[in-house]
């Protein structure tokens, strides 16, 4: 990760956080030379992973700017990864949170600046009607929730938040379900949850003065910051293709500058 630092991250520190494990290691491999390539103005790269992962670790080389913490194994983890990116201010006391996952390859420059607007995290949605008729994750979000949300949030990668959100969903957790966040998503059937719909909905239902929303099927949302890949589909020669693409562009970029 290039070392200078943006004037915002001077006076406010964000981290950027990943939750992975074993099996994504490859894939964790190739976002780290993209962060490092690409991103400035973060304070640090937390990276989280259940203990079972600790054996896997020995056989693989991390950057030096990058601090590994672990957390309890869960039962299911794809519904605990889920779990741990709501306690990601246990992990961190940044102020803010960036969240990517293994699997996004950065593909232009990124500091929090940029995922800010005005002084305050940017969120993009998009209304639940103009996704047809599949959109899985809005009844999930509004069993959580207790009330009706009619837009999507989990639209691209990065997701910023405060560090103060994620107590607050938390408290919701209890507050209307009478558990911690952590049982509530454990018990989910059919692993029904998305967490970044979960904050996003609950920041624009009760703290919508607080961030930037931008409509991604109304306004433009420029060039995405990140390629989202899928990681169960693996990593076959088309994509290690298109990854190493974007890596030597950053070279080729940097050689210029």
């Amino acid at each position: 990760m290039r070392e200078y630092v943006s004037r915002w991250c001077k006076r406010l520190s964000c981290d950027l956080f990943i939750r992975s494990y074993w099996k994504d290691l490859a894939w964790l491999e190739f976002c780290l030379s993209s962060i490092n390539k690409y991103c400035y103005g973060f304070r640090a790269v937390v990276i989280v992973f259940p203990r079972s992962s600790k054996p896997w670790l020995r056989r693989f080389t991390l950057p030096g700017n990058v601090r590994i913490e672990f957390c309890h194994d869960y039962r299911d983890d794809y519904l605990g990864q889920q779990a741990t990116k709501l306690l990601a201010d246990r992990f961190t006391d940044a102020d803010y949170i960036c969240h990517v996952d293994s699997d996004c390859v950065f593909c232009r420059g990124t500091s929090p600046d940029n995922l800010m607007i005005a002084g305050r995290p940017r969120v993009l949605k998009r209304p639940y009607q103009l996704l047809g008729r599949y959109h899985p994750w809005r009844k999930p979000t509004e069993r959580f929730l207790g009330w009706t949300v009619d837009d999507d949030f989990m639209q691209h990668p990065p997701f910023l938040f405060p560090r103060w959100i994620y107590p607050e969903l938390r408290a919701h957790a209890v507050r209307v379900h009478g558990v911690d966040v952590e049982t509530y998503i454990a018990g989910r059937p059919e692993r029904e949850f998305s967490e970044y719909n979960a904050l996003g909905a609950l920041a624009w239902a009760r703290y919508r003065e607080r961030f930037e929303w931008v409509d991604a099927s109304t306004s433009p949302t420029g060039e995405p910051h990140c390629r989202w890949y899928w990681s169960w589909g693996g990593i076959d020669d088309s994509i290690r293709a298109e990854i190493h693409g974007i890596l030597h562009a950053a070279d080729n970029q940097n050689e210029r500058t």
